[in-house]
């Protein structure tokens, strides 16, 4: 039996910003219609991390019935490190806090990571910045920095049964691999960011379609990710 577990990322939820509630409401719809089993939240919930903004989003998630596992990013205020472990029927779920208070780049616990592994379990690990460089300027500025991709991908090398990295920031739908496992980004549930391969600064669109993913465990052990677009 298929075991569905959904990806909704950087709705980046603003009070006087009426298309941002509205786009985090359009994803959890369109999440709670294939019922998940869970639902990883990769980071930038909020724009300023206003108590309200959270209060909102969590209004927007109310058709989602499966429990929803958030991590924090580069826009999010939490007290607390928002990393932990979860166990989905026979998944383990690793979600890693990248997010550095006052910063917009972000940091990588990778030795924490190492504890929470275990041989033979089916792991996907969720973050907010992708532990991969994207090929774009702006981005890459305020990304993790490369001897703790390095160091990751020599992690997962050591350890196949991590089936999936799945990590937001990007605002685009991307794929790309490291240590032989396959890396994905989720778009954004409200603004994209347009692809510029040349762009110094980070340029936006409201045009283009968002989206959720939905990373599909197969009875062989194989996994897939489906990128579905929102009504």
């Amino acid at each position: 039996m298929t075991l569905l577990i959904a990806q909704i990322s950087d709705p980046h939820i603003k009070l006087d910003d009426e298309a941002s509630i509205r786009g985090l409401e359009r994803a959890a719809e369109r999440v709670a219609a294939f019922n998940p089993a869970a639902v990883l939240f990769t980071g930038d919930i909020a724009d300023t991390g206003a108590p309200e903004e959270y209060e909102a989003a969590v209004r927007a998630l109310a058709p989602i019935q499966a429990p929803v596992y958030r991590t924090a990013g580069n826009h999010d205020r939490f007290e607390e490190r928002q990393q932990y472990v979860a166990e989905v029927a026979h998944v383990r779920v690793v979600m890693c806090d990248t997010s550095v208070p006052g910063r917009d780049d972000g940091s990588l616990d990778v030795a924490w990571i190492e504890q929470q592994l275990e041989p033979g379990v089916p792991t996907i690990i969720a973050m907010h910045h992708p532990p991969v460089a994207m090929g774009l300027p702006w981005l890459d500025r305020i990304a993790l920095p490369r001897e703790q991709n390095a160091a990751f991908a020599v992690l997962l090398r050591a350890h196949p049964q991590v089936a999936l990295v799945a990590a937001g920031h990007v605002h685009r739908a991307a794929t790309a691999s490291l240590g032989g496992t396959t890396v994905v980004t989720a778009a954004g549930t409200h603004i994209q960011s347009t692809l510029d391969f040349d762009a110094p600064g980070m340029k936006t669109s409201r045009e283009e379609p968002q989206s959720v993913l939905l990373h599909a465990f197969l009875d062989d052990g194989s996994v897939i990710t489906h990128v579905q677009p929102l009504p």
